[in-house]
């Protein structure tokens, strides 16, 4: 500064070196500090911030307006498993057949997932069971089997098969008199009757014993017809059991 300026007065110095643009630039530093950057950020032209601009980490959940997120913000498979919180997605959320076969693990599916009485008769492929062991209606079924037995036969008096009056006698031979042994075909009977054929004349018994015996080994059955005290030969009625 020269000897001459630093003459003049204090105010007068000040004003002389006074511009419009630094006076500008002052003002402009004055608005900055005491509005804390509140007039720079209104000052924005829009859309002048980007993704560019914002740091990483930047946008954190508590600056994130309360709904701001709505599906059209979503991108295409943002959401993945690892972003959902444990116990987020409850049955409320999940639209009307959202669960398809397609959507379910491999035995996620199991027992303790099922509701009680879940699983109806129509559901079951019954292929898939097995033969129950015991139940009534195993019982209802060997009734039904009296009624239409798996094998039966009428024997004549010559110990002959009456075909037409049989079913799945595969074979008879007759060791000695008023004893006969069937053969039953496709199963080993677990049990059998037998009923002597009435012919008018006298009395006669018959008796069935499932095989075992030494006139007709297993798996035959063996047949026994008295009358009078004394084995005879005799037509009788022959029904085999599984």
């Amino acid at each position: 500064m020269s000897t001459a300026a630093r003459r003049l007065p204090r105010a007068r110095r000040i004003r002389s070196g006074l511009t419009y643009a630094n006076l500008t630039s002052t003002l402009a530093l004055i608005l900055a500090l005491a509005t804390g950057g509140a007039y720079a950020a209104s000052s924005l032209a829009p859309r002048s911030v980007g993704e560019r601009q914002l740091r990483p980490g930047a946008v954190t959940p508590d600056k994130i307006r309360r709904s701001a997120v709505t599906a059209p913000k979503i991108a295409a498979l943002a959401v993945k498993k690892g972003k959902l919180a444990a116990g987020s997605v409850g049955p409320s959320n999940l639209a009307d057949a959202a669960t398809t076969t397609s959507k379910l693990a491999i035995a996620s599916v199991i027992t303790e997932k099922i509701a009680p009485e879940a699983v109806t008769g129509d559901k079951l492929n019954e292929k898939t069971l097995g033969q129950v062991p015991s139940a009534d209606v195993a019982n209802r079924a060997a009734f039904a089997e009296a009624a239409d037995p798996a094998a039966f036969a009428h024997i004549d008096q010559a110990g002959n098969i009456d075909s037409p009056s049989s079913r799945a006698i595969a074979a008879i031979h007759t060791p000695e008199t008023g004893v006969h042994c069937l053969s039953v075909a496709g199963f080993n009977p677990r049990g059998a009757q037998v009923t002597p054929q009435f012919n008018g004349v006298s009395t006669t018994t018959a008796f069935v014993r499932i095989g075992g015996a030494a006139l007709c080994p297993a798996p035959e059955v063996e047949i026994q017809t008295w009358s009078g005290g004394s084995k005879v030969e005799a037509p009788f009625f022959f029904v085999a059991y599984r």
